[in-house]
């Protein structure tokens, strides 16, 4: 039984990237709202420093200091009512020697019942701090107090006073900073999602399309919108580009398949037909032999043809051994010097003018293949007393390969069809000679299989014939 995903894994991409985009909008406004509220917080600690700064200069003229002795009398301030006022508005104020010694107290302190703990500074110098009393925010100045005379210190004045407006105003900016924070994230969420959705509308359609596609019909495509170019564009390419080659795949099968049937079923048939009128009615031990031979002819041209299929099949579907680098020089003479026997029966001349150490990176077999087809077909359509010429040179970078010959030579029409399966021209030379037609087929797949290329030249019937085949030199010998 297989194992459960996990609900993430199960989402759709359209929500995989709402949520993710929620998520990263979720942290990066939550960074940013904390920073906000930490600075807003900042700058209301500071003006209401400046409150309690402003309070402690009014109280100042109100202090005398002398070198031993610090004192207060406030006859005459104008701001006795804030020294005597509640928690909302009121001022608390405190007077203390150096060593911590309270000298004064604002009447307000009389109608406390909790009471207030000092925090007297280590360093003589202003301090202001936050802190809790009667379960409201309180916020603290220590003002220190230095003789007027010699600016020794002789003291610190405590002012304290309530922020539960300010932080009222806080908590109220900080419910402002979620709930915004929530709204923009669902938004975004739901927002992503449908953008999302929208964006990826391409890959339902690149679905519907794939899904519709199957072997008996391999002409549909997926829809390609060439006005925007995303990834996207890209992948509907890319698709369509793999179905081409499977398109291909499938139709060189059906026509291997067919192929093979159809060029099989000839010499079958003429076996078929050998054998049955051979044994109608008794026959001499020589009319036997003769019907044997003949039957092991067609079997052989069968098996050459079988043969002869099964690489091109292997050849078009890519299929290859390891590729290594050859020497193309020495193949090329040793295949030559194979089929100078040959030659000479037929009174033809082979000149050859091949480059010593060209080098590509391929089967050895395979390019043994491609000389011996294109030498073979020169032999066999070229007439007693002819000549074939066979060059191998190097030129920008490849290793290019003439066969020319002074034979039967190609029409217009050979020429188009040429490189074709079981393709043979309609000349009477052509068909009188054995052959299955799939020579210059294996012979042009190898080769592009190889990244090269094959052309073939002709002044027409009767004035020879030149096959060229360039394939890239390898960078580095074996």
């Amino acid at each position: 039984m297989s194992k459960q995903r996990p609900f993430y894994q199960r989402l759709s991409i359209s929500k995989k990237l709402a949520f993710w985009y929620g998520l990263s909008l979720f942290i990066m406004l939550s960074l940013f709202g904390y920073f906000l509220y930490e600075t807003f917080h900042q700058s209301i600690h500071h003006n209401y420093d400046r409150h309690l700064r402003f309070e402690a200069e009014q109280l100042l003229p109100f202090i005398h200091t002398k070198s031993d002795s610090l004192t207060i009398d406030l006859t005459g301030y104008s701001r006795n009512e804030a020294l005597q006022g509640g928690t909302q508005y009121g001022t608390y104020v405190r007077l203390y020697t150096t060593n911590g010694r309270q000298l004064y107290k604002s009447p307000n302190f009389s109608d406390v019942k909790e009471s207030l703990p000092k925090e007297i500074p280590d360093n003589f110098e202003e301090y202001s701090f936050s802190r809790e009393w009667q379960s409201l925010p309180l916020r603290t100045l220590y003002y220190p107090i230095k003789n007027k005379k010699d600016h020794v210190p002789v003291g610190w004045l405590e002012v304290s006073g309530f922020e539960w407006t300010l932080h009222g105003e806080l908590d109220r900016f900080r419910q402002y900073i979620i709930v915004l924070i929530a709204i923009s994230v669902l938004f975004s969420i739901f927002g992503g999602y449908w953008l999302s959705k929208r964006a990826l509308s391409p890959v339902a359609a690149i679905i519907k399309a794939a899904k519709s596609i199957t072997t008996s019909d391999m002409d549909q495509r997926i829809p390609v919108n060439y006005q925007v170019r995303d990834e996207l564009t890209d992948l509907a390419e890319t698709f369509n580009m793999m179905l081409n080659r499977l398109q291909r795949g499938f139709e060189r099968e059906k026509r291997f398949t067919s192929d093979a049937a159809h060029e099989l079923m000839t010499p079958l048939s003429s076996l078929r037909s050998e054998a049955e009128i051979t044994l109608r009615k008794p026959r001499e031990k020589e009319e036997y032999r003769d019907t044997i031979n003949d039957m092991l002819t067609e079997v052989r041209r069968m098996s050459e043809m079988v043969h002869l299929l099964l690489q091109l099949s292997r050849v078009e579907s890519n299929y290859r051994l390891q590729p290594k680098v050859v020497n193309f020089s020495r193949i090329a003479t040793i295949v030559t010097q194979n089929k100078m026997e040959l030659a000479r029966q037929k009174e033809i001349t082979i000149n050859t003018e091949i480059a010593p150490d060209l080098y590509v990176q391929a089967q050895g077999a395979y390019v043994e293949e491609i000389i011996t087809n294109l030498l073979e077909n020169a032999l066999k359509y070229t007439s007693e007393g002819g000549t074939i010429n066979l060059k191998l040179k190097r030129s920008s970078g490849k290793a290019v390969l003439h066969i020319s010959d002074t034979g039967i030579g190609l029409d217009e029409k050979t020429k188009k069809h040429l490189f074709e399966r079981f393709y043979r021209a309609d000349q009477t030379y052509v068909q009188t000679e054995q052959g299955s037609g799939l020579g210059l087929s294996l012979v042009k797949a190898i080769i592009e299989m190889y990244h090269g290329k094959i052309r073939a030249y002709s002044e027409g019937p009767g004035k020879g014939s030149t096959f060229v085949v360039e394939l890239p030199l390898a960078e580095n010998k074996a």
